[in-house]
């Protein structure tokens, strides 16, 4: 209102009477003949021209309206909330729409936002491995673009129901409210309860220069269809209107779903590898598997795989140092092209369609846990069978004393059968059949026939032992003078089995008579000293499980000095690197989720790294430097296959413009701005002045 004040002024410049400037001339002869025709006109006089001033104020008028921002009702009551769910998991990243599905979506996603109208409000929604409100509700469609190109692929899974939930919480109870999925419609990313008829292809429209890809809308049960999909509401308002978007072909691939390895449990330096492929095609293929031991070839498996076939295979290797073991997978041919290269080998010539438009799932890898080499002293007046299942690891140094020494080696693990010293050594000691007392325990009396009746299962120390069935005749009874930590005890609670912590070494009591005990004949006792010299040597264990992408982890599972009690300050001294070489702080027990594929890393501080040398950490296993591997490893991410009945062609995505699809002040800025050539226009050709 205070705008239109400036009309005043324009009047009062239009009708202000000129003063004309004094100047002596020569003679008035020819100014009296101007005079004549162009006499002296009144200050009211200058209104006689209107349609210049009315020109003026109407262009007045309408940059105040446009200031001023008028709208609508209708506009208001019918605003509507969008919100854009955006399918980020691994399978979006599929090249079988150029560029890829994702990119594919983020186009689409773009078109939406071309066809929003002036009060529509919408929000971003990313559902990979976690849902994830990108921005809320906003309508300044630049800011809406920012965030859309802020969205990238994971290397992970989807939630989708979880992010279609979120996006009914931003939504609320809006009357004209939408949900648009953009995805690429895989079976176990869609609403379970969509069934393939529900999935009904809508009007379609080819994409020149691209492949073609499939996308459906559902809306309530019924397909929408046309150029208008975003004005379909459904006549429950309290049903929410959902519509997925598809970007997809009936892409075949093949990936590598599992991939584990682990110590071997008979072969002290083998290892076991568990690996399983997907043959997510209709067609056969033809390839190889290569598998690498920290860039040293290991194996080359052949595949011959059948349509839709789950191959797995269990294969053992032999490594004492360990490792990063690296699996690839190579095609060679599909489909007919098997049958023409079966008898000969695959030439240049060979037909070798890629079924390589998933890249992530062609290669896996698992960290293979190193062995120690260990030096063992055994002290004892003879026993055949305890040297000899020592003397059969092949990562044992050992030395047979029938005396108790006067001094004891550094470094070494003492193993003392039923000869005890008065004070135990420092470092890690095995005591089998203690005769004497010392300073840890007093012999008591002889236990006849102990029947061991509970085990500790969850110390690595009884890892496949079982001592229930054991014939022991005889065993010693022990009055321990510290805290001990029970193993294996009888029916009757006396312990045989026990590991007392020590601030110098752990020692491990085993008070079973070995000579009268068919112990030393069953398989229990070679796995039993197996998994004393592993806790000994402190290394990671027989597996360091690969997670799969998404997964979180606790820093305890990976770094093996860390013991429960370690504080945030102590995490906080390590680093997480991911395969993309970006690094961030650990600063809590909790790792990830890891999104990525490949080799994670965490290390440690020069300084925490020198306490731990200081404290005596074996220096052959780095605890500063731990890896941890990701695979894809899902059959339902390497499935690119769509949910049967999808369209095969891409159906617009954009939004309906409508009428005033942009605010009113546009159009008023825009009338104005016609307006104003077309006053200058009247003006140049002297038809105003």
């Amino acid at each position: 209102m205070f705008l239109t004040a400036l009309a005043l002024p324009i009047i009062a410049l239009y009708i202000l009477k000129l003063r004309l400037r004094r100047i002596p001339i020569s003679t008035n002869l020819f100014w009296k003949q101007v005079y004549d025709e162009k006499p002296p006109r009144s200050l009211w006089q200058h209104l006689r021209h209107l349609l210049s001033l009315l020109a003026q104020l109407l262009l007045l008028i309408l940059l105040v309206l446009a200031i001023s921002d008028p709208y609508f009702s209708w506009q208001a009551l019918q605003a509507r909330r969008i919100v854009m769910v955006l399918d980020t998991s691994v399978s979006m990243k599929a090249t079988d729409v150029s560029p890829s599905r994702f990119e594919a979506s983020r186009a689409a996603a773009h078109d939406v936002l071309d066809g929003i109208r002036f009060r529509d409000e919408v929000a971003v929604v990313s559902a990979g491995s976690r849902p994830e409100v990108i921005l809320g509700m906003a309508g300044h469609v630049p800011t809406l673009r920012r965030a859309i190109d802020s969205v990238a692929p994971v290397d992970g899974g989807s939630s989708l129901p979880q992010a279609i939930e979120l996006a009914r919480q931003l939504l609320g109870n809006h009357p004209h409210s939408q949900i648009l999925v953009f995805t690429d419609g895989c079976a176990d990313r869609v609403d379970p309860s969509m069934t393939a008829t529900d999935l009904q292809p809508g009007s379609t429209a080819t994409n020149e220069g691209e492949n073609s890809a499939s996308e459906t809308a559902l809306t309530t049960g019924e397909a929408t269809t046309g150029p208008d999909a975003l004005e379909s509401e459904s006549s429950d308002p309290n049903v929410v209107d959902v519509q997925y978007r598809i970007f997809a072909t009936s892409a075949a691939n093949i990936g590598i779903t599992q991939f584990q390895a682990r110590r071997s449990l008979v072969d002290p330096i083998g290892y076991e590898v568990l690996v399983t492929l997907r043959n997510a095609s209709d067609k056969p293929v033809k390839g190889r598997l290569e598998l690498e031991l920290d860039g040293i070839p290991a194996d080359i498996v052949p595949l011959n795989l059948k349509p839709d076939e789950l191959w797995t295979r269990s294969i053992e290797k032999t490594s004492l140092e360990g490792g990063l073991l690296q699996a690839s997978l190579t095609q060679i041919g599909v489909g007919d092209s098997m049958e023409e290269s079966s008898t000969t080998e695959p030439t240049s010539t060979t037909d070798t369609r890629s079924l390589n438009v998933l890249p992530t799932d062609d290669m896996a890898w698992a960290v293979v846990p190193p062995r120690v080499v260990q030096d063992v002293l055994i002290v004892s007046p003879g026993n055949l069978f305890l040297q000899k299942v020592f003397e059969a690891n092949p990562l044992v140094n050992v030395t047979v004393a029938n005396d108790i020494p006067e001094q004891w080696p550094a470094d070494s693990i003492v193993v003392l059968h039923r000869l005890v010293p008065e004070t135990l050594p420092a470092g890690n000691v095995l005591v089998i059949d203690p005769e004497a007392s010392c300073n840890l325990w007093d012999v008591g009396e002889v236990i006849a026939n102990p029947i061991v009746t509970e085990q500790d299962a969850s110390s690595p120390l009884m890892t496949h032992i079982r001592l229930d069935n054991v014939l022991m005749p005889e065993a010693r009874r022990l009055d321990f003078q510290s805290s001990i930590k029970s193993l294996a005890s009888t029916v009757t609670g006396e312990t045989v089995y026990v590991r007392i912590p020590r601030s110098d070494g752990d020692c491990l009591v085993l008070s079973v008579n070995l000579e009268r005990s068919d112990l030393a004949f069953r398989t229990a006792f070679p796995i039993m000293i197996t998994n004393v010299l592993s806790w000994f040597a402190g290394q990671p264990g027989e597996l360091q499980p690969a997670l799969m992408a998404g997964q979180t982890t606790t820093l305890g599972d990976i770094v093996t000095d860390l013991s429960v009690d370690d504080d945030e300050e102590s995490a906080a001294e390590r680093t997480l690197t991911s395969p993309s070489q970006q690094e961030s702080a650990i600063l809590s027990q909790q790792i990830g989720p890891l999104n990525e594929v490949g080799v994670w890393t965490v290390t440690e501080s020069p300084t925490a790294k020198q306490q731990q040398i200081n404290s005596g950490i074996d220096s052959t296993i780095d605890p500063s430097f731990q890896q941890i591997a990701v695979n894809l490893a899902s059959v339902n991410e390497s499935d690119l296959r769509p949910v049967q009945g999808a369209a095969d062609e891409v159906q617009n995505a954009a939004a309906s413009h409508g009428w005033f699809s942009r605010p009113l002040w546009f159009y008023l800025i825009a009338v104005a701005s016609v307006f104003s050539a077309f006053e200058w226009f009247l003006y140049q050709r002297r038809w105003i002045t």
